[in-house]
């Protein structure tokens, strides 16, 4: 009899744990809640009637969904969609990678990679 009652935590899971391949991520529609954040863009900007969404990996800053507040560690175990306002630019966001939010030039350090200098070295 024990063998015909699966617990439905264990059903979908590898013994270590682990999710099976092809089992997907529940979907989170978030919102941002806090001034500084900084994601990762997965996908296309979708419009829909009341406002955009964007896929997004979030990696620092608080965020809202269900009258709760996230951070992006607690959202690492789902695909998150970040809804933003019809009224906000999203120009800006369209072919971007990484966004960062709130902070100060000054405090940001970007590593580019710059294939001048790679071609000038060798002469």
């Amino acid at each position: 009899m024990g063998l015909l009652n699966k617990s439905k935590s264990n059903s979908n899971k590898k013994r270590d744990g682990r999710p099976e391949k092809g089992d997907r991520k529940k979907v989170k529609y978030v919102y941002l809640s806090s001034k500084k954040a900084i994601f990762i863009i997965t996908g296309d900007i979708k419009e829909s009637k009341y406002s955009y969404g964007v896929p997004i990996i979030p990696l620092h800053g608080y965020y809202r969904a269900d009258g709760k507040s996230y951070t992006a560690k607690e959202l690492s175990d789902y695909f998150v969609v970040l809804n933003l306002p019809k009224d906000a630019d999203i120009d800006g966001l369209k072919g971007k990678r990484v966004v960062i939010l709130g902070y100060d030039k000054d405090a940001l350090y970007i590593e580019e990679n710059d294939e001048k200098s790679d071609d000038e070295g060798g002469e």
